[in-house]
């Protein structure tokens, strides 16, 4: 679920039961990043899922975590990219319903961030029905945070400004390539602490803020 008028009229009237009223820095942050076969939620599947755990603006990377599913029924050309062969599936793989509990559980209470959250979220809700697991509901997306940002300065968005890479180097963070799920979210966690940052100008901004930022 993302952040809409209504929450915003309930942070207001004090009926905050997600604490979008406090600083964001006192919420917790699951960042998250997914290696699919594919796009669509309905033929493709996860192959894996990993996480990076955000606390007092600090990436606690102790926290962090990679789970490969053992159930993916065809792979087709997806190792090319994330690098997982079905001979590692096998042997280090956990059922989804599994890998959803263990999830759901580092997750609890914390705010949800992605880079281009659609994408994942689709998949993520589709699982999470199957086998009857609910996840948090408040999600941030750097994606959409920085397609704000850039649409009030008055910028052109450019087919290809809004990937990780470019708006990492946007904030002058280090050039990252890889395609590996816990690396992509390690990447995705510097990108948002980077943009909060920005957002905040060192002041204690409210979560609130940081989702309608731009």
């Amino acid at each position: 679920m993302t952040y809409s008028w209504w929450q915003q009229l309930i942070a207001k009237l004090g009926f905050d039961a997600h604490g979008l009223s406090k600083p964001w820095y006192e919420h917790r942050f699951v960042v998250v990043d997914l290696e699919l076969t594919g796009l669509n939620p309905k033929e493709h599947e996860v192959v894996s899922l990993a996480w990076v755990v955000i606390e007092q603006q600090s990436i606690k990377l102790h926290q962090s975590g990679h789970l490969l599913h053992e159930g993916v029924l065809e792979l087709a050309q997806s190792p090319i990219y994330h690098g997982i062969t079905a001979q590692r599936l096998a042997k280090e793989g956990l059922p989804m319903e599994e890998i959803l509990e263990h999830f759901a559980r580092i997750c609890d209470d914390s705010i949800l961030v992605f880079h281009n959250s659609l994408l994942d979220t689709r998949f993520l809700n589709v699982a999470c029905k199957e086998h009857h697991i609910e996840l948090p509901r408040i999600v941030l997306d750097t994606l959409k945070i920085e397609q704000r940002r850039l649409a009030r300065q008055g910028n052109d968005i450019a087919f290809d400004a809004l990937s990780l890479e470019a708006c990492r180097q946007r904030y002058g963070l280090m050039a990252h390539t890889s395609h590996d799920a816990l690396s992509d979210a390690l990447a995705t966690a510097e990108l948002f602490l980077a943009q909060a940052n920005h957002v905040s100008k060192q002041e204690p901004v409210a979560l609130s803020e940081l989702i309608t930022a731009g």
